[in-house]
């Protein structure tokens, strides 16, 4: 039985999916562990959010290959971007309450 170039380059991006998914989930992870040592509940909470948009962009996506749809689509895109807003966000937090203290 031969497998198709397809087949193996869905495989790939399955492989390449879970890896994603497994250092966001680790990075979340990380964040509210070390904002919870600091009693910072605002990164916490960013930490939390983190891992549930992890869970569902993971999710989307694998539906998205099982289903053999196209992943190459906007929302999937703006899942990274998000992560970069809400950790500039945790940071200037963190800075005022820095710079108040």
């Amino acid at each position: 039985m031969t497998v198709s170039d397809n087949d193996l380059a869905i495989q790939r991006t399955k492989l390449a999916n879970q890896r994603t998914y497994l250092a966001y989930m680790r990075t979340g992870f990380a964040i509210a562990a070390i904002a919870s040592i600091y009693k910072q509940k605002y990164i916490v909470f960013f930490g939390i959010i983190m891992i549930l948009m992890s869970s569902l962009q993971y999710h989307l996506i694998n539906y998205n290959l099982y289903k053999g749809n196209d992943t190459s689509n906007l929302i999937f895109d703006i899942f990274p971007i998000f992560y970069i807003i809400l950790s500039c966000g945790a940071l200037y937090l963190q800075y005022n309450n820095r710079k108040k203290k």
